[in-house]
């Protein structure tokens, strides 16, 4: 079984805001509203992606310090060094949804459990160890030198695993890096809908949940 990590083992969008919070009392020297912490987490998630899609690798640090170098330049405050160990060490380090580990036990009885990532390898490390649950393979976007939706991230994980597409199921929250994936290379996937999504209608997984919780049940033999 193959799993996207920020969003669907561990609660990322959290982090992202826990950040962003952080940065934002630092540059206002006060407590900042929730609606500006939404919209600074909002558009620094969006950036990154968009950098990510763009021609020619660049590692997900820098992704991430060029995404938020931006994020705050839009919102009016001009980033400084701080600001960005800041970040990194909000994500450096992400808690696992609550069901997560137990989910992944249960699991692992019956499936070697791979990370499949757009992230980087050193980035990820604490976070797969805050989850605790044994991991078999984290596979990153470093690694491949490519980032989801890319099929190279996929393909590289396959080749390094040993197994073929046909082996796997795949298990993720995002729609445009890990649904359209599954659905072009006919990859089996579950849908985790944390955030009561629309789904597009071009990318159908194959089942839907809400969280992990119910994934054992999917997927184990009764």
């Amino acid at each position: 079984m193959t799993f996207d990590c920020y969003g669907t083992l561990v609660q990322w969008h959290r982090a992202v805001r826990q950040a962003a919070r952080a940065i934002l009392d630092r540059h206002l020297q006060a407590n900042t509203s929730q609606e500006r912490v939404a919209e600074l987490a909002s558009r620094l998630r969006a950036i990154a992606v968009e950098h990510q899609q763009q021609a020619g690798f660049v590692d997900y640090e820098t992704v991430l310090d060029i995404s938020l170098n931006q994020a705050l330049s839009e919102a009016g405050y001009e980033a400084a060094a701080a600001d960005f160990q800041m970040l990194l060490a909000t994500l450096g380090r992400i808690d696992p949804h609550p069901e997560v580990p137990d989910a992944l036990s249960r699991l692992r009885e019956r499936y070697w459990i791979a990370i499949i990532s757009n992230s980087g390898d050193d980035l990820i490390a604490g976070t797969v160890r805050a989850i605790g649950t044994p991991i078999d393979f984290v596979v990153t976007a470093q690694q491949a030198r490519a980032y989801k939706p890319d099929h190279q991230l996929f393909l590289h994980a396959y080749a390094t695993m040993g197994v073929s597409k046909d082996e796997t199921i795949h298990v993720g929250m995002g729609q445009f890096t890990d649904l359209k994936v599954c659905q072009e290379l006919g990859i089996r996937s579950v849908w985790i809908d944390r955030e009561g999504e629309p789904l597009d209608p071009a990318w159908h997984p194959d089942a839907t949940l809400n969280d992990l919780s119910g994934l054992p049940e999917l997927l184990l033999p009764s």
